[in-house]
């Protein structure tokens, strides 16, 4: 080989392993510049908008899912509700474990109407199956303690049901406060009607202030709103901006075809058709949407609230859970006792309340972008 060819060679292979080097010492630096996943936990009352913000959540690249946490005094009853969250995990291939709690509030007989409740079984027919059902659940509050206690850092909480379990985890292992570093909550709302009285179901209910996550169990839902745990409220004045459109659900069609969008799609052509689930707003989609981009949230405040949880004579819905078959005795050991007829589960202001930060206004239209490219995915 001549001297020419050899320089030649040496010149190339020099700049080869300067390249490389390059490569070397700038790819660390691109990866660093990714941002982290959050760990997050989903607590549950696998109603409807329950199955399309767990379709949101395992597609969004932001979340890392820890498990999933079901109140079993929810929209969906034990172990049908475990096993439907099941099939949205398989459905679009995430892996977390899943676990089921007990079917009672924590005090008072509230529960849904029994016709939401079959057709929240069934998943409004979809029928689901799954491949490898898990055989057994771990009791939901202790999931969701085990799940804290084993993170390397502070979890995010996205309750989207009762607060139930949230509530007899802060209850019964009280260190485990720290490890939150924050619930993002759909429920209650501020200053304007709840979301009790549904025509052909329960248009006769005295309660009109309250909103139904936080009726199902109001205890609970105090338990947390004074837990001093960091509070993220996603009201019925944000959800109430985000009604299900026609067009909307066009916009989901034309979608990129995926597991989730065909879910997604489904389920609201079903909602769209259904005579048994009452009028429809984006409440639980919403909250997880804003959990992952607190900016679509346009107007906040901060607020000093509690959770109207004191003693009356409600007895429940007449086409509810018979009173009567509730546990004698309370969350306490302490006999079970009715619940205000027109109060409970009402968020109220509260002078001696801690401070909240609530979601007063949403940008719907980002909103609805985001969440249909996310289950695009």
């Amino acid at each position: 080989m001549s001297l020419y060819f050899r320089s030649l060679l040496l010149a190339g292979c020099t700049r080869l392993l300067v390249s490389c080097a390059l490569l070397f010492f700038v790819l660390p630096t691109w990866s660093q510049a990714l941002p982290p996943r959050i760990p997050v936990i989903v607590d549950s009352d696998m109603g409807t908008d329950d199955w399309l913000a767990l379709a949101y959540i395992t597609r969004n690249a932001n979340f890392e899912l820890l498990g999933i946490t079901i109140a079993g005094n929810g929209l969906t009853p034990c172990p049908h509700a475990a096993f439907n969250a099941q099939y949205l995990l398989e459905m679009t291939q995430t892996q977390a474990p899943v676990s089921c709690s007990s079917p009672w509030p924590m005090n008072g007989y509230a529960s849904y109407p029994k016709p939401w409740r079959e057709g929240s079984i069934t998943m409004l027919g979809e029928n689901p199956t799954v491949r490898n059902p898990q055989q057994s659940f771990e009791d939901a509050p202790r999931l969701l303690a085990r799940l804290l206690e084993q993170s390397k850092e502070p979890v995010d909480i996205i309750a989207i049901g009762a607060l139930t379990n949230i509530a007899t985890v802060l209850q019964t292992y009280p260190k485990l406060k720290s490890k939150i570093r924050k619930i993002t909550s759909m429920g209650g709302a501020i200053g304007i009607p709840g979301n009790l009285r549904v025509h052909g179901f329960t248009e006769n209910h005295t309660n009109r202030k309250a909103e139904w996550n936080y009726y199902i169990d109001p205890v609970a839902a105090k338990l947390v709103f004074d837990s001093g745990v960091p509070l993220f409220l996603v009201p019925l004045n944000a959800t109430n901006q985000a009604p299900l459109t026609p067009e909307f659900v066009e916009r989901v069609r034309n979608a990129r075809n995926t597991p989730a969008q065909s879910f997604v799609l489904r389920t609201f052509e079903r909602i769209a058709s259904s005579t048994s689930t009452g009028e429809y707003y984006h409440w639980d989609p919403l909250a997880a949407v804003v959990a992952s981009d607190p900016d679509l949230c346009v107007q906040r405040s901060r607020m000093r609230l509690t959770v109207a949880s004191q003693r009356g004579a409600d007895h429940g819905l007449d086409n509810g859970q018979p009173w009567n078959t509730f546990p004698l005795l309370a969350f306490d050991g302490r006999k079970r006792h009715g619940l205000s007829e027109s109060q409970a589960g009402a968020v109220v202001a509260s002078k001696k309340g801690l401070l909240i930060d609530v979601c007063m206004k949403v940008d719907t239209s980002a909103f609805e972008a985001e969440f249909i490219r996310t289950i695009s995915r």
